[in-house]
């Protein structure tokens, strides 16, 4: 792993439990914002917060215009995709950015190093699917 990568991944964690703390904390003060107007003002400043980092926190250089990027080429951008694959942190919405950017790196113009993490990480969901598939189907009644 490259210093760049170890960079990047540190990077993503730090981003995934600040994204956790802000939905959080819209969680902690949905409760009790129709006790009184301070706390619906406290509520809503937590979402404004939330919706207002998410675009920068969701993915290295910012979530917005990083499938153009990841598209064309950008060398940043494939090796943050790689990283946050290969990691699958976990936050609000993480899931589906994790297949997205499965979906398109699969599309981008990668190395041959590159082809082969993200195929590793396509190997181990796919088995972990599978693996899930079996275990729904021995639960099944019959």
């Amino acid at each position: 792993m490259t210093d760049a990568a170890d960079r990047l991944k540190a990077q993503i964690r730090r981003n995934a439990d600040e994204i956790a703390r802000l939905h959080g904390r819209i969680h902690e003060t949905v409760r009790e914002r129709g006790q009184s107007e301070a706390k619906r003002q406290q509520w809503q400043r937590a979402c404004e917060e939330f919706h207002a980092r998410y675009d920068r926190l969701a993915f290295p250089g910012g979530l917005d215009g990083a499938f153009e990027r990841l598209a064309a080429g950008d060398p940043e951008t494939l090796e943050a995709a790689i990283c946050f694959v290969e990691l699958r942190p976990y936050f609000f919405r993480s899931g589906y950015l994790f297949e997205k950017l499965l979906r398109r790196a699969r599309h981008a113009p990668l190395s041959e190093a590159q082809a082969a993490r993200l195929e590793t990480v396509r190997t181990a969901r796919d088995a972990w699917r599978a693996t899930k598939r079996m275990s729904q189907k021995e639960s099944a009644p019959e």
